[in-house]
């Protein structure tokens, strides 16, 4: 480690290369780390103060970043929680130190890969917005796949990959298999959607987002590995288990008798136009269910809003279907909630407009096919 501290830029150099390839190469290596740690030999303070070094050049800044990182994750015993948090603040200020994004990317992945450590790096500034902000249309592969490699380390945690659908990670994951072209990348994301299959809200996402048309796409390209294609025939049956249970209307019904619903695969254009024919089951009773939960006065208004625009899809998709919602007497419900209060949500008055629009506009229709 006094090696760190030389003003020659070249021994620092081969040191921080040599031990790149070396750690890489053979992760027993990590055991020299452990063991300095164990003679009381610092191993943080000096790779720190070179990374603080003013005028350090972005290849020693990047290797420092990696080896600093990754002796953290594994070897967690070397450092404080404390030095993690301070780290972090280096490695993302860049007035601090001269780290490439490549190089944050990098040292970020590292610690995400640590289960001590994947929570804490997770929560600091910047680090979500520095990986989704990698653009896989557009992104370098280096950078690409150490984003999906981010979030494939992020998907060992339940909490944290609960949180990944509210910043669309399925639509970046579509993006990266429809735009790149790298097999490392395209395994790794096969890898992660595996992962993801375990999440239920995730798996609507995957359905939602035509994930399965994106992985049967890749069947046609040439790949040099030929183990590959069959791997992306395993998640095209994997994924399309999915979007049959997805479609399934019993799950239609049940969410209904629980009184609350949720946007979801089971509201969308897609499922709507295979089940419409079902809602004749049992005297349409779904669709009385619907009706139900707008009349009733303690119903949510996210249910209203995805309960207007069921019953708008009906109507548009059913033969019958104004006529049986007229007979259940929801327009004037869905009128009433198109011009709600400002206490109603705005989701709830535009879906209800739009409902509104899909009745009259079969109206519409019924009066220009009247014989003149």
């Amino acid at each position: 480690m006094n090696v760190m501290a030389m003003r020659d830029d070249k021994p620092i150099q081969w040191l921080l290369t040599l031990f790149y390839d070396m750690l890489r190469e053979d992760s027993s290596s990590y055991v020299i780390f452990e063991e300095a740690t164990k003679q009381k030999i610092e191993v943080y303070k000096p790779l720190m103060t070179l990374l603080l070094r003013p005028g350090l050049d972005n290849y020693t800044a990047d290797k420092v970043s990696w080896l600093l990182s990754a002796v953290i994750s594994h070897v967690p015993a070397v450092v404080a929680k404390a030095n993690v948090q301070e780290f972090l603040n280096v490695i993302m200020d860049s007035a601090k130190t001269n780290c490439s994004e490549l190089g944050q990317l990098e040292a970020i992945t590292n610690l995400l890969k640590s289960d001590a450590y994947r929570k804490f790096t997770w929560s600091q500034p910047g680090i979500s917005e520095l990986i989704f902000r990698i653009q896989p249309k557009t992104a370098p592969s280096p950078h690409l796949y150490k984003c999906i490699f981010a979030i494939w380390a992020l998907s060992f945690d339940q909490e944290i990959t609960a949180s990944l659908k509210e910043m669309h990670v399925i639509k970046k994951l579509r993006e990266a298999l429809t735009y790149s072209r790298v097999e490392k990348v395209i395994r790794l994301c096969l890898t992660l959607l595996k992962n993801f299959l375990g999440n239920k809200s995730l798996c609507e996402d995957i359905v939602e987002e035509g994930i399965l048309e994106a992985v049967q796409q890749l069947e046609f390209e040439k790949w040099r590995d030929a183990e590959l294609y069959e791997d992306i025939k395993d998640m095209a049956i994997q994924i399309g288990s999915e979007v049959s249970e997805m479609s399934n209307y019993e799950r239609y019904e049940r969410e209904l008798q629980t009184g609350k619903l949720q946007w979801g695969f089971i509201h969308s254009s897609k499922f709507w136009a295979e089940n419409v024919m079902k809602f004749e089951s049992n005297d349409f009773r779904a669709l009385k269910m619907l009706a139900s939960l707008l009349q009733s006065p303690s119903t949510d208004d996210t249910t209203l809003a995805v309960a207007c625009h069921d019953i708008g899809e009906f109507v548009t998709l059913h033969p019958l279907g104004k006529k049986k919602v007229a007979q259940l007497q929801v327009k004037e419900k869905v009128m009433e909630l198109m011009a709600a209060p400002e206490q109603k949500s705005r989701e709830v008055r535009r879906e209800a407009l739009l409902c509104c629009q899909k009745i009259m506009l079969n109206k519409w229709q019924d009066m220009e096919q009247v014989p003149k």
